[in-house]
């Protein structure tokens, strides 16, 4: 490969990371906010489906929340930075960052689907499978396609 130049697919990786860091940035400021008010919400008016999911919500407790608060922080942060490493195509920045990213989602994504109740979308459904193909995704195109593109 050329020096200077870096694959359009890395930089379409880096890309995407960006869009999935920032939403799951976005998440995170979500939760705070839900996990704050959730004793304050009214449930009259609100069908039974959704008061199950605000009874669940509220049943989950504070050292779930913040097990899933710090995972979806981790993983967000690792986004960012292995993003800035792929645009760099730095080896510890952009493939090992990458790499711990991908792990990190993945245990995510299981710890997610047996710790949420069925009415917060817990358990292993298309929520779940969708969580996993990213960071599937990123561990065969690291340590494939672009292991050789990504150095110093």
């Amino acid at each position: 490969m050329d020096e200077g130049k870096r694959p359009g697919g890395l930089t379409a990786l880096a890309v995407i990371n960006f869009v999935i860091a920032g939403v799951g940035f976005l998440g995170i400021l979500g939760m705070i906010a839900l996990f704050a008010f959730v004793g304050e919400i009214p449930t009259e008016g609100m069908d039974e489906t959704q008061k199950a999911q605000m009874e669940a919500f509220q049943d989950m407790g504070l050292p779930v929340f913040i097990v899933v608060f710090g995972l979806e922080a981790v993983s967000s942060l690792l986004l960012l930075v292995s993003g800035i490493g792929y645009l760099k195509q730095k080896k510890i920045m952009g493939w090992a960052i990458g790499n711990a990213y991908a792990v990190v989602a993945i245990i995510s994504s299981v710890v997610s689907a047996f710790m949420f109740a069925a009415e917060l979308g817990g358990g292993f459904n298309i929520g779940t499978m969708i969580n996993l193909i990213y960071p599937l995704v990123t561990l065969i195109l690291l340590n494939t396609t672009f292991k050789d593109d990504l150095t110093n």
